[in-house]
């Protein structure tokens, strides 16, 4: 029952969904969401510690950088839910064009840069979204 209501908790709040349906694309470290989601990097830190806490997300550790990932037992529910109940969202399509541009950066496939967004691009991002 522990598991269910993990899986819930995941599924609650929309930044844990974007999240989700990211790390579901690949697995990234904080600056990629933080890039992709156009969200403060205190905000994403706060959901993957409560996604983490629930056991839907994994890290490992490479180099200087903590690398997040979808728990491998939670990857098919988190798939057939999505699936089950699309989300049209455009903003979510964004976030795709965002992850698929900030991964060409990585250097043998590794987050090397750190944050790319500037604070300007994050207030025009949240006035027009």
């Amino acid at each position: 029952m522990i598991d269910l209501i993990n899986f819930g908790k995941a599924l609650s709040d929309p930044t844990r969904i974007r999240i989700l349906r990211a790390l579901l694309q690949c697995e990234l470290c904080v600056c990629e969401l933080v890039d992709a989601l156009q969200v403060s990097q205190s905000t994403i830190s706060t959901h993957l510690k409560s996604l983490r806490s629930s056991g839907v997300v994994d890290i490992e550790k490479r180099q200087t950088w903590i690398i997040y990932s979808i728990a491998e037992k939670y990857i098919t529910p988190i798939t057939n839910a999505i699936e089950a109940l699309p989300i049209e969202d455009a903003q979510i399509d964004r976030d795709h064009e965002r992850i698929a541009n900030r991964l060409k950066l990585r250097i043998d496939g590794c987050c090397v840069i750190g944050s790319t967004t500037t604070k300007k691009e994050k207030e025009y991002s949240y006035v027009n979204n």
